[in-house]
């Protein structure tokens, strides 16, 4: 490689680029070995600082793994899709056999294993809760806080605070899984979501964020916030999930109508 010296970029920002391309127009194949920072240093006579950095860019962009004492490689995969117009769909759920819930149908269809850790509490709603569920931020709401794998690999977190009028003594608030989905049992206590509210901002994890999803430095997460009304238009919870961008592709269907 030689350097542009009219380019802008730092040199690592250009060692990237042309490590970027190699890997999209398939000359680094899925699951490739990256060579060593000492061999891409002598290649493109550079420090192996700037390979470094142009690793380290690579790897918060999603497109490199590292494997402790082996060295980095191509991701084998592509990043999970996460349909979000179809999460939630009641129309998916009651198509689905023994009425699965969304994300378990998603990673299925992806040729993964879904699994779930889940844990409930009564909290205080908080300011941001509150607003969303017209309740006051003293109020308890119950939540719901997962841990989401697909083949044993986090890869989502996900929390949903409902009004704990509605849900208290329901399979909501109790930590078994909840095969059907939540929408289901939410429905089946008489408060059917018809419609829903996002909100996506996206940002650098929190350390527990980051424990719990095993993020490599200077991953950024996707944060979606979702708001779901019954019938009757009473927001009935907030669903808030945190996405590793390194691993995810958000998707929307929207009508043209």
């Amino acid at each position: 490689m030689i350097f542009n010296p009219a380019d802008p970029r730092p040199l690592y920002h250009q060692l990237a680029a042309q490590l970027r391309e190699q890997i999209r127009s398939g000359g680094l194949a899925p699951g490739a070995r990256i060579p060593t920072e000492a061999e891409l240093a002598e290649r493109h006579s550079t420090s192996r600082n700037t390979v470094r950095l142009a690793l380290d860019l690579l790897r918060t962009e999603g497109l490199l793994i590292s494997q402790r004492g082996l060295g980095s490689f191509v991701r084998p995969e592509p990043p999970m899709k996460y349909y979000a117009s179809l999460t939630g769909s009641r129309r998916k759920r009651l198509e689905a056999d023994r009425r699965r819930d969304t994300f378990a149908q998603q990673i299925e269809a992806q040729g993964k294993v879904p699994r779930q850790v889940s844990t409930t509490e009564v909290v205080p709603a908080g300011a941001e809760i509150a607003a969303h569920l017209a309740l006051r931020p003293d109020q308890s709401v119950g939540v719901r806080r997962r841990v989401m794998y697909a083949n044993d690999e986090p890869l989502q977190l996900g929390d949903s605070y409902y009004p704990l009028d509605i849900v208290d003594g329901s399979k909501i608030m109790n930590p078994a899984d909840v095969v059907e989905g939540t929408d289901q049992v939410l429905e089946d206590l008489g408060h059917t979501p018809t419609r829903y509210e996002d909100e996506i901002t996206w940002r650098m994890p929190t350390a527990e964020e980051s424990a719990k999803l095993r993020l490599a430095p200077g991953v950024p997460v996707g944060r979606l916030a979702r708001t779901s009304f019954d019938q009757h238009d009473r927001p009935i919870e907030v669903y808030v999930v945190i996405l590793p961008g390194d691993r995810h592709v958000l998707l929307y269907d929207v009508s043209a109508e």
